[in-house]
């Protein structure tokens, strides 16, 4: 999967999968909002380039790293998945938690929104304090866990 390295002026440096890194017009880039570090496909036409975003799974939601951690908006991660359907247990899903995501879905009611409650607060602190205050996403390693 490429990779954007660096935005200067209207050209866009994207290193590829083989090593090599190609410029391109930022006109090229079909989607809103690029920015260095964005998981990208590059296709080919003549002598023109398409530039897509890639890695995305769940219609946007959440992207896929090639090490299999998992990039989720903060908002939604906190808001959606946590606040409004934490009792659900939709938020270890997205973390790819399942067994504990399941567990939350049976028996979280027994806790009273205990354990709902204790889950927003750890993601309200990690997503909007020191940890990725300053980012869009937050990022679960392959076991779930948050990796800051």
């Amino acid at each position: 999967m490429a990779e954007i390295l660096k935005i200067v002026g209207k050209e866009v440096k994207i290193g590829t999968d083989d090593g090599r890194v190609i410029t391109v017009s930022l006109k090229s880039i079909n989607y809103d909002n690029p920015k260095e570090g964005d998981r990208i496909k590059v296709y080919k036409d003549g002598r023109d380039y398409i530039v897509t975003r890639a890695g995305t799974s769940m219609d946007g939601i959440y992207e896929t790293d090639a090490k299999g951690n998992k990039k989720i908006n903060k908002h939604i991660f906190v808001w959606v998945g946590t606040f409004f359907f934490g009792y659900l247990g939709l938020d270890r899903f997205l973390r790819g938690q399942i067994g504990t995501g399941v567990c939350k879905l049976l028996f979280g009611w027994l806790t009273l929104g205990i354990w709902q409650l204790v889950d927003w607060i750890i993601a309200m602190t990690k997503a909007y304090g020191s940890a990725y205050g300053n980012v869009e996403e937050i990022t679960f390693d392959t076991d779930g866990n948050y990796t800051r």
